[in-house]
């Protein structure tokens, strides 16, 4: 094996092992490699026969402490997601790192709440995740 091919191969074993050390460090975020990806999870609903449903409003609430926590899309976006049902529930940057925490999602028509639905999200130093919760809700 030639020399420059071996130090390309020891540079990217170790980029690839700090990578995935950084991922895994729950303590310490100030080291954490990120993707710059955004998360999203959204919650979509149907009626009976998998049409969507298009509500007027819609809150998420985090049960700890009461605070609405609803992400505001701009309209183009929120309208197109209306037209198909989904409705964001919660995205990264939302919630601190190192998190678990009960969240709420509430759907309202004419004012009058008609869905409700408990999720438990989870934060690591990147991104947010699904612990509990079924994102696939019918009325």
């Amino acid at each position: 094996m030639n020399k420059p091919f071996k130090l390309i191969v020891i540079v990217l074993s170790l980029l690839l092992t700090n990578i995935q050390m950084s991922c895994d460090d729950t303590d310490n975020c100030e080291d954490a490699i990120c993707t710059l990806v955004l998360i999203r999870i959204s919650v979509s609903i149907t009626d009976q026969d998998q049409n969507p449903i298009a509500l007027d409003s819609y809150e998420v609430i985090n049960l700890e402490n009461g605070e609405n926590i609803t992400v505001s899309l701009p309209p183009a976006e929120q309208e197109q997601e209306l037209q198909r049902g989904q409705y964001l529930l919660i995205e990264d940057d939302v919630l601190g790192v190192n998190q678990v925490q009960q969240i709420q999602f509430r759907g309202f028509i004419n004012n009058q709440e008609v869905i409700s639905s408990d999720y438990t999200v989870s934060t690591d130093c990147c991104h947010v995740n699904l612990v509990s919760g079924n994102l696939e809700l019918t009325i």
